[in-house]
């Protein structure tokens, strides 16, 4: 590739030159080794064992060098420069962010560091470019961010476009190199929170955690356990209690309250009773609980690093949703989400409309593998839930009387090619109010009558599509602001019409729905949930396999 960039004499110079022939430390002399390393298509830039990722990096170096002047970017004739002492600590201090600093070539440029031949010097030039672009990738895009791995499990969308070249340029340009670096990385709150409660629970593997818990009988408020003392310590070792450590074997008033912050920041029922599943949570290791912070840290940086002025985040895995304004949370509410068999998607798309008193128009999937079966056992399923039949899902589409098939005639191909619609009213399985962000998955927000179902600390029965525990307050959340005054009594209003209205919000609402098992809320305080669709286990194997 270089040699249409370099002169006949001058290539000949340098592969005359002697493995064992050193330099005098000149501008010259340094480009002249430079480009003797770039030429060595197989010279190994980092540890001999290297993965395809690394390979596929070291392909951006001759044509970031031939772009750049062929020379060196990070070192002169006396030694590594500034930035070239920016970005190794960088590099060095990467596992704050839940990333690996031996992935970046740590040990060999700490030997190269204090180098004083031009080879050595040129080694560790192209070690720190290197080293940027690996850098650069994971921290925009996450270490497994690939169409090779496992897309589901990954994200819902193409892994971006990756430009080592221009990141080099702009990172050689900067005038603060610490901010260009910082920049790299997610911005936002979640993120930054989550970064900070790593080294908490270092410290906290460092000085040897905590033992686990004993299982056994349930223990209830003001009963006497020989555990208690031993809950008392694991609570008071992760900071759910400030009281010093007691013998006493009472579950007394001051235990049950850390239990019960305990349990709301562990995705469990906050009933302050000490069973079978909050035991198994204590028992989660400190060493586990850091491996979850990488993870969901790796997970963010999937994620648009901006997440933007107004937004709302939908977490599938806390069940959850927060509508954010300036990176503080002014609503939340509790959602539930799809089950393991309909996972919902996750995604980012912004939100358009409002569509109360929505008609429900019911998928393909269910009509065939619900429906069918309950119209076999009953004909009049569909009138008494009052839901339309239609020939077929165009717009011309002929309505039919229900009661006029025979409905164990019908195969499920068929079944699937009608247009089942529910009119609105209060048995519409999208209660009152939908909220529409058009996208391939067919999925959106909405309300729904199963209310009791949000009283569950576990909330995923959906078939894909996120129910809403306090849908007009999302509605309000959405149209502050606008010219005209949006308030709960108005909605209110349009829904006792029981006509459809659509409401188009002034400005699409970014909606980022994502899977997060270990998240920080309001005050940065961590919450870790179940992995109900086994996502983590999978994640830990693509990060940890090493």
């Amino acid at each position: 590739m270089l040699n249409t960039l370099l002169s006949v004499p001058f290539l000949l110079y340098v592969l005359l030159l002697s493995p064992g022939t050193g330099l005098a430390l000149t501008a010259e002399n340094l480009n002249l080794v430079l480009c003797d390393r770039l030429e060595q298509c197989n010279a190994d830039f980092s540890d001999p064992q290297t993965d395809n990722e690394s390979n596929n990096m070291r392909r951006w170096l001759p044509v970031i060098y031939a772009q750049t002047g062929l020379q060196p970017l990070w070192v002169t004739k006396d030694g590594h420069g500034e930035k070239a002492g920016i970005l190794f600590s960088v590099l060095k201090n990467s596992e704050m962010d839940g990333l690996v600093p031996e992935q970046y070539n740590v040990q060999r440029i700490t030997s190269l560091w204090n180098g004083k031949t031009a080879e050595e010097l040129i080694e560790l030039d192209t070690l720190l470019t290197l080293s940027f672009i690996m850098y650069a990738h994971d921290a925009q895009n996450g270490r497994v961010y690939s169409e090779s791995s496992k897309p589901v499990l990954i994200k819902s969308k193409k892994a971006p476009e990756f430009d080592g070249l221009m990141l080099v340029k702009a990172a050689i340009s900067s005038l603060d190199l610490n901010q260009f670096l910082a920049d790299l990385l997610p911005s936002h709150k979640y993120y930054k929170n989550l970064r900070a409660a790593l080294p908490y629970y270092r410290n906290l593997a460092a000085t040897g955690g905590w033992s686990s818990i004993v299982p056994g009988k349930t223990i209830h408020p003001d009963e006497q356990d020989s555990r208690i003392p031993a809950i008392w310590k694991r609570l008071w070792i992760e900071g759910f209690i400030k009281s010093a450590i007691t013998d006493s074997p009472v579950y007394d008033e001051a235990l049950v309250q850390a239990v019960r912050q305990f349990q709301l920041r562990h995705g469990l029922t906050s009933d302050g009773v000490i069973g079978k599943g909050t035991i198994a949570a204590m028992n989660i290791s400190v060493e586990n609980k850091i491996k979850k912070i990488i993870l969901n840290l790796e997970r963010w940086r999937w994620e648009a690093h901006d997440l933007g002025k107004k937004y709302v985040l939908v977490d599938v895995a806390g069940f959850t949703l927060e509508g954010i304004v300036d990176d503080a949370v002014v609503l939340e509410m509790a959602v539930i989400v799809g089950t393991q068999e309909h996972e919902t998607p996750l995604f980012t798309d912004h939100i358009q409309y409002i569509d109360i008193n929505p008609y429900w128009n019911v998928p393909p999937s269910i009509a065939r593998n619900e429906m069918l079966g309950e119209l076999r056992k009953n004909p009049y399923y569909l009138n008494s839930n009052h839901i339309r039949l239609f020939s077929d899902r165009t717009p011309e589409a002929s309505e039919l009387n229900p009661l006029s098939i025979n409905w164990k005639e019908i195969s499920l191909k068929k079944m699937g090619q009608f247009k089942l619609r529910q009119d609105p009213g209060k048995w519409n399985a999208l209660g009152a109010i939908k909220f529409v962000f058009p996208n391939s998955y067919n999925v959106y927000m909405h309300d729904t009558p199963a209310q009791s179902l949000f009283q569950r600390s576990k909330r995923d029965f959906s078939h894909g599509c996120i129910r809403l525990s306090s849908p007009l307050k999302l509605a309000e959340f959405l149209l502050a602001g606008d010219k005209e005054e949006w308030l709960m009594d108005r909605f209110k209003e349009i829904i006792g019409t029981g006509k459809r209205t659509v409401i188009r919000l002034p400005s699409p609402i970014p909606v980022h729905i994502t899977y997060q098992t270990v998240r920080s809320g309001q005050n940065g305080v961590i919450s870790f949930y179940p992995d109900i669709y086994a996502r983590d286990q999978q994640l830990e194997q693509l990060l940890f396999k090493e």
